[in-house]
Order: structure tokens, then sequence, then C-alpha cells
């Protein structure tokens, strides 16, 4: 009985390092955010904005970090994988952890904390009109935690840069009845 539980704890183990492993074959620069999204490394992100005239999605995070973790986490349960998805296609995306953050000021305009969010312009410059707007914590106004807000300041740059987003159609299931009034006779 034991020889079995030893194996099925090996097994369960080994399961779950094999999972971790493909994640990151799959998509190393996802780091957990979305195997499906193009990510890029932050030393190419300026020249393919440039390239492709996108603005610069830049996430700024570390792999101890609890709050981090808790935003990937809400990421990868979330109802708006779809939608980040689809609005991902028109940024130039950057994730980094650890020691791939950028270390000049720019990019720590109200501090190191982290996670940070920060939009920039094609040539990587800032822009400091898109911050969280429903920040929980009003001194870090780059700090995210929910996947409806980072949408919503994705969906407020792309306005900027007069990018047309389609919103969302839903399907005729949930859209709400009219009620069929009586008919007058003529």
């Amino acid at each position: 009985m034991r020889s079995i539980l030893l194996l099925a704890l090996v097994s369960a183990t080994a399961y779950a390092s094999f999972d971790k492993i493909k994640d990151s074959i799959q998509n190393p620069l996802a780091r957990g955010f979305g195997d499906d999204i193009e990510w890029i490394k932050w030393e190419d992100a300026i020249e393919t904005a440039l390239d492709t005239n996108k603005p610069i999605f830049l996430l700024i995070h570390k792999s101890w970090c609890h709050a981090c973790k808790a935003l990937k986490k809400t990421f990868q349960q979330s109802n708006a994988k779809k939608a980040f998805k689809k609005l991902s296609e028109h940024f130039v995306m950057v994730n980094t952890e650890d020691d791939d953050e950028p270390f000049e000021e720019e990019y720590r305009p109200d501090g190191k904390y982290i996670p940070r969010l920060l939009f920039l312009d094609k040539n990587g410059d800032l822009l400091p009109e898109f911050k969280n707007k429903k920040a929980e914590y009003k001194n870090y106004a780059y700090y995210y935690s929910s996947p409806a807000d980072i949408l919503n300041s994705m969906k407020d740059v792309l306005k900027h840069f007069g990018v047309d987003i389609p919103e969302s159609k839903r399907g005729d299931k949930l859209k709400p009845k009219k009620p069929e009034g009586k008919k007058k006779e003529l």
C-alpha cells in the first residue's frame, strides 16, 4: 500500500513539473500570462513598435511577488482571457520578469513597486495619462489587480491612437426579448 501511495505521489509531482516545463517551452515569454499572446523581449519592443506602428504594453513583475502571482492567477481563471487576446493584437506585448525589467527611471514614474503595467508609445515613451483609473492605492497608479481594469486601459490607449475596436457582440440568447404587444386591429 505504501508503495502505491509513494508511486502516486512521485507521479503527481513529475506531472506537475512537466506541465511547468511544457508551458515555459511553448511560450517562454508568457510566464503564465497567456501562451496565446505574442509576447516579445523588452530589447526588441521599440524596434517592433516602430515597424508595426503599435503602442507598447509593458508588464513588469517578479517571480517571487505575491501580488504578481495573484494577478497572473486571475488572468488564468478570468473570462477576460479572450478579450485580452483580442486587444493584445493591437499592441507590442512585453512581459518582463525579475532582471528583465527596464532600468531607466522613466519606467518607474511613481516608484519601483510591482506589478506595474505601463503603456508606451511606439518610441518607448511613457503615456502618463493611461493609469489605472480605479487604482486601489492612489500612490501606485500603474498597479492593476483586476483584468477588467487592464482591459479598460487597453481600450482607452487604442482609442487615443484612433484604433477602432468593435465591442464584443452578444449572442441572441443574451439579448433581452422584447415583449410582443397586442396588435391593434385596423
